[in-house]
């Protein structure tokens, strides 16, 4: 009845194995990290992987017409396997061309920076995390932006004739890419926010 507590303080190995349990291991802490890192890079290199192959193949628009096939993408129009270059491209176009090629940079950079982090997190003052962040945002905003325009100016070509001209493969890759490129940024900004 004096107020002291029975058992405080008796047992000093029972106490320092119960604070090492609640206490997070150090050596944990880079493992957990470069899992957010990893799954991002991975997310990166695949959707600059699937826009930098929409902007090279010619697939974006397909007429597969009885006697003849014709498919075309930003830069070039082939007709029965024989192809050659868009000579007068429309103002639609030449944005969409633009604007691809700002989200393969913009992705190229977002996935050069999260590989560069593996191998050091802060060169000078800035954190590559943060910067693969912002270009993979900025990528998925360009190759929105450029895949709107394309499907605004040839949306009338598909909806007049249909069953006979459609969106190909190559337009389908670039709308793949951009929420891959939104949901890598998400995934690198996690990273950034536990690291």
């Amino acid at each position: 009845m004096g107020g002291v507590r029975a058992g405080a303080g008796a047992n000093p190995a029972r106490e320092q194995a119960t604070q090492s349990r609640c206490t997070p291991d150090p050596s944990a802490a880079p493992h957990v990290m470069a899992s957010p890192r990893i799954l991002s890079t991975v997310l990166a290199l695949l959707s600059l992987l699937l826009l930098l192959v929409a902007l090279g193949s010619d697939h974006w628009l397909v007429d597969d017409a009885v006697l003849e096939s014709l498919h075309e993408g930003l830069w070039k129009s082939c007709l029965n396997s024989v192809c050659g270059q868009i000579s007068s491209a429309s103002v639609s176009l030449k944005v969409t061309r633009v604007f691809t090629v700002l989200g393969v940079i913009a992705g190229s950079v977002s996935s050069f920076a999260l590989l560069a982090s593996f191998l050091h997190s802060h060169p000078g003052s800035v954190s590559l995390t943060l910067v693969s962040f912002l270009g993979s945002f900025s990528a998925g905003l360009c190759a929105m932006i450029a895949l709107a325009v394309y499907t605004g100016e040839f949306a009338g070509a598909v909806n007049v004739a249909p069953g006979q001209v459609t969106f190909g493969w190559s337009f389908g890759l670039g709308w793949a890419s951009f929420p891959l490129f939104l949901i890598t940024g998400v995934v690198t900004l996690v990273a950034h926010q536990s690291s």
